[in-house]
């Protein structure tokens, strides 16, 4: 999510039956999760434009998408963070992906009041006339339509609705200086956040069948605004006033709840049991407030000074805030949601936006100030799929590669034998043998994945090597 306010385990259990032989006693122990948890990382800067601020990546994670306020969008391809350059118009400013990665969507704040759209098998540039001051930018779940907020300097009421088939544009007026945008996942809903000029109160639902609008009063200064993942409530920051604003979606009935000063930023968790919200502030606040949605109870957080953006990992287990400072700041907090502590990540100076990839491997974050990307890594996640096959004072394990790779190419694997230690190592192989055991002896062999950043944890499986299989046991 680009936020539209510019500013001032880890174990499964699983048994393998052995049933080809009755000596043959292969048990998987637990094992990791898909989940990566992000206890070491790397970063790695990559140089994309002057004053790097919104980021989205592709839904495939193939690419990841920078605007630069100095006229330009950088893709990075993620294999290899090679970047192109890619001119749109004026102040390119807040940024999204069509759900088929096939568009990128730019708005561009100042200028004649346009949106880029990018075609991103060529990168040839389409330039569509929407609303004075485009701001923020949402695209339906089925991306037949793109929504635009047409803040005009707080003084905008309208949002543009662009037909992605033909780039026909109909225009819906709103409240006065609409800010954030988020459309519902039925995509029956989109809701605005009126931000006027630093005064407005309401909320504005707009119905996609027949673009009626409905005003909701929430909080002082509304600003940015996130949906449920079942679609019932929406949130919505107001900065003015302290206060998170729950709208019932069935009844529009708002629920006001105390948070920390300056609320800005806005995420839902995958799972909807918790809202994060990062407290700006007027003077760069450090928390973040969680709210528990089953109760509505608050959680304060510490982390940096000036937290701006918020993302939550796909799976739900890490949140990852940008601490702005005073547009110097040069941090990320991670939080671990099953704990709540907070871990301090240095990447460049002013870091304003941040995305997550799709499988959680890597984390984007814009530096507005170095005018660069910093892409977090991890280890991998551990090697899948384990079995042991054993024979004469020896076992073969074999493995498939991990799904996530922590967005770095794995170097190796080492599959090791306890007690004992005997182990055997690949580069790229999948298999290997673990010889020098004793027959008759039970043996835990832990199989890891390593990385640029690190080793991943291990997949533990059991494994009885022996001289004399014994024919397998029927009943009938």
């Amino acid at each position: 999510m680009t936020v539209s306010h510019f500013p001032g385990t880890r174990f499964r259990n699983t048994l393998v039956l052995a049933t080809a032989f009755a000596i043959l006693s292969v048990m998987t122990l637990p094992g990791p999760a898909s989940a990566i948890t992000p206890s070491t990382t790397a970063v790695t800067s990559i140089t994309t434009g002057a004053s790097s601020f919104g980021v989205a990546v592709s839904p495939d994670g193939s690419s990841v998408w920078v605007t630069n306020l100095t006229g330009t969008v950088t893709r990075i391809d993620t294999a290899t963070n090679a970047v192109t350059s890619i001119t749109t118009g004026a102040s390119p400013y807040n940024i999204a992906v069509s759900p088929d990665g096939s568009s990128v969507w730019v708005t561009n704040l100042t200028g004649t009041g346009t949106v880029t759209r990018i075609d991103t098998t060529t990168n040839a540039v389409t330039s569509i006339t929407v609303g004075s001051g485009p701001y923020n930018i949402a695209v339906s779940p089925d991306g037949s339509s793109v929504w635009v907020t047409n803040y005009g300097g707080g003084s905008g009421t309208t949002v543009s609705r662009i037909n992605t088939t033909t780039n026909v544009v109909t225009s819906i007026t709103v409240g006065s200086g609409p800010n954030g945008i988020a459309v519902s996942p039925d995509g029956s809903s989109v809701w605005v956040p009126n931000y006027g000029t630093g005064s407005g109160t309401t909320v504005s639902r707009i119905d996609t069948a027949t673009n009626a609008v409905t005003s909701i009063t929430v909080g002082s200064v509304p600003r940015n605004v996130a949906v449920s993942p079942d679609g019932s409530s929406v949130w919505v920051t107001n900065y003015g006033s302290g206060t998170v604003s729950q709208i019932n979606t069935t009844t529009n009935v708002v629920t006001s709840i105390t948070v920390g000063s300056g609320p800005n930023a806005v995420a839902v968790s995958p799972d909807g049991s918790s809202v994060w919200v990062t407290n700006y502030g007027t003077g760069y606040g450090t928390t973040v407030s969680r709210i528990d949605t089953a109760t509505n109870a608050v959680t304060s957080i510490t982390v940096g000074s000036g937290s701006y953006n918020i993302a939550v990992s796909p799976d739900g287990s890490s949140v990852w805030v940008t601490n702005s400072g005073a547009g110097s700041g040069t941090t990320v907090s991670r939080i671990d949601t099953a704990t709540n502590a907070v871990t301090s990540i240095t990447v460049g100076s002013g870091p304003y936006n941040i995305a997550v990839s799709p499988d959680g491997s890597s984390v984007w974050v814009t530096n507005y100030g170095s005018g660069t990307v910093s892409r977090i890594i991890f280890p991998p996640q551990p090697p899948a799929n384990v079995t042991a096959t054993p024979g004469n004072a020896q076992a073969t394990i074999s493995w498939t590669a991990p799904t996530n790779t922590g967005g770095s190419p794995i170097t190796g694997y080492a599959a090791t034998a306890s007690a004992g230690g005997q182990n055997c190592t690949t580069t790229t192989a999948t298999s290997c043998t673990i010889s020098g055991l004793t027959n008759g002896t039970t043996y835990y062999v832990s199989v890891t994945a390593t990385n640029a950043v690190g080793i991943s944890d291990p997949s533990v499986i059991a494994v009885t090597p022996s001289s004399d299989p014994v024919a397998p046991a029927f009943t009938g």
